[in-house]
């Protein structure tokens, strides 16, 4: 059964299956409806590769996981069958929409293993130093009996679940990726991450 944002009933966590499940299974759906043509664009490529990811291998390595998932499987042949039996106008609307999500799955398979060889270590770091100097500052201020404040607690609580969530809602993001979007995105989450820890249960 599927878990739906509602029915979780703590708040960070219906945002957190609301970012990261349930918009990018209502992405994967509907988003081909109105724009099928899901390809990598060649900036976006360029970007990746401008941060010093080989692209040619990870392409390569991409098509040779897609194709032993989904091709030599024959869920997408099947699927594409499925989709392609009604005649007339149908055929080829449903045509296009189950084309669509195979190159949107693609789309996002190639963004998974960018994004991991870009962010992967880098936020990783970052944000076990943050979480300790955050936790650093949270002691400090227990010891001198200092008030947290809700506030930051719940604001930067709410911006990291949304940053985590991105990065899973980005690889099926309908719009080019950017270098700038994603620093922006890495540098919010090592922020929500040590304002949360810094302010997390302290004072009496």
């Amino acid at each position: 059964m599927a878990i739906h944002p509602v029915s979780v009933k703590n708040t960070f966590g219906s945002h957190f299956i609301l970012w990261s499940i349930f918009l990018p299974l209502l992405a994967l759906i509907f988003v081909p409806l109105f724009m099928p043509d899901q390809t990598l664009t060649q900036p976006e490529v360029e970007m990746v590769a401008s941060l010093g990811v080989d692209t040619a291998a990870m392409t390569q390595n991409v098509d040779t996981r897609f194709a032993s998932m989904f091709v030599e499987s024959g869920i997408m042949a099947k699927t594409q069958e499925f989709f392609g039996t009604t005649k007339g106008g149908v055929l080829d609307f449903s045509n296009g929409w189950i084309h669509g999500v195979w190159l949107m799955l693609y789309k996002a398979t190639w963004r998974f293993f960018a994004l991991k060889s870009i962010f992967l270590l880098p936020i990783l770091v970052l944000s076990i130093a943050a979480a300790v100097d955050g936790f650093t500052v949270r002691a400090t201020k227990k010891y001198r009996f200092e008030n947290s404040n809700p506030v930051f607690f719940y604001s930067s609580m709410h911006i990291m679940v949304l940053m985590f969530g991105l990065f899973a809602f980005l690889p099926l993001a309908p719009f080019s990726l950017s270098a700038m979007a994603l620093l922006t995105i890495v540098l919010l989450l090592v922020g929500g991450i040590w304002l949360t820890t810094s302010n997390f249960q302290t004072g009496s």
